[in-house]
């Protein structure tokens, strides 16, 4: 399995980034972890650093998009066979990248995703709760101490399914939106930059980046996302803010228009 560059974007709330740190204690994968913090006030960085965690820092928030294509670069200049780019507010079990990157080693995807709890997928429910799949699951999956849990309750599941040669009902699922708390590429996402060394269109700095992404450079193309039905992330939803972002004008207009 190749190395993979697991990039945190934060800002503030440096509880949920902790509780974060904490799940990675327990992954067995070959990963590295950047932090890009889009100009915290509390003490994100001092958290980051105790776990002695690459920092990058912004002199000023700009954006969400910003920090992602921050984090692009790391993974195009040093030729880390994966990249990640997730939120802080989200709690990773173990098995559950290993399931990711099995993806895509079987299957023609470039961005592949997990799933999680139907609060966490937000606007992507219909294609990423883990209720779709796995019935009674979302029943412990909604508590955050139960994470590692539903991860392995998947995978038991995926083994019954496996002895009676139905794995197939597990394939990765072809879908047309993810939602950008958490996403997984390979290096062939090079391919789809925006401009040189930009993946991400700046000109959404905060909101709808993925779906512009998706929709710009992933569906034109016939690489459409693919959600991982045997991977669990979990997202408290809701806890991730923006950053500063005083002079981004652009982002003011945005943030004004969407209330």
């Amino acid at each position: 399995m190749g190395k993979i560059l697991l990039v945190i974007t934060t800002y503030n709330k440096s509880e949920y980034t902790k509780s974060c740190f904490e799940s990675l204690k327990y992954l067995d994968e070959d990963f590295d972890v950047l932090i890009v913090d889009d100009c915290s006030t509390d003490d994100t960085v001092d958290i980051c650093n105790e776990y002695e965690y690459e920092v990058i820092t912004k002199e000023e928030g700009k954006g969400l998009t910003d920090s992602w294509n921050l984090g692009y670069n790391r993974f195009k200049e040093l030729d880390y066979e994966y990249l990640i780019i997730a939120n802080n507010d989200i709690l990773i079990p173990k098995n559950s990248l290993s399931e990711l990157v099995s993806v895509f080693e079987k299957w023609p995807f470039t961005l592949v995703v997990p799933l999680s709890t139907t609060l966490g997928v937000g606007h992507n429910a219909q294609s990423q709760a883990v209720d779709l799949y796995y019935n009674g699951v979302g029943s412990i999956c909604t508590e955050s101490n139960n994470y590692q849990k539903t991860q392995d309750t998947m995978l038991d599941i995926k083994k019954d399914i496996s002895k009676s040669n139905n794995l197939y009902q597990l394939d990765p699922v072809r879908v047309k939106m993810f939602n950008g708390f958490f996403f997984m590429m390979n290096r062939n996402v090079i391919n789809y930059e925006h401009e040189h060394n930009i993946l991400f269109n700046p000109e959404f700095p905060m909101t709808k980046n993925e779906d512009e992404f998706n929709w710009a450079k992933l569906i034109p193309n016939n690489d459409f996302p693919a959600v991982c039905r045997t991977s669990f992330v979990y997202h408290f939803k809701g806890i991730s803010t923006v950053g500063d972002l005083r002079n981004n004008n652009k982002w003011k207009e945005e943030r004004f228009k969407n209330g």
